[in-house]
């Protein structure tokens, strides 16, 4: 999981200009549904990880009012 997590950290820094430091398991991803920054997001995480990430189950979190955690995204 540790692996994973630096790998989000590093992207979140270098894409997104989140100060390293200040992402942890419990850091906030405060996106709106619909937002470009989130697709983008998505997309890239896809992309670096290999992986499909269910954009249903992203917008049913965000639906009932849950914030998505960088912990949300590696596990």
């Amino acid at each position: 999981m540790f692996h994973n997590f630096n790998k989000v950290r590093k992207f979140l820094n270098e894409e997104f200009n989140f100060h390293y430091d200040q992402i942890q398991l419990e850091t906030k991803l405060e996106l709106e549904i619909a937002s470009r920054e989130l697709f983008e997001l998505i997309e890239n995480l896809d992309l670096l990880f290999k992986i499909i990430i269910d954009l249903d189950g992203i917008d049913q979190l965000m639906k009932n009012h849950r914030i998505l955690t960088i912990q949300d995204l590696i596990i």
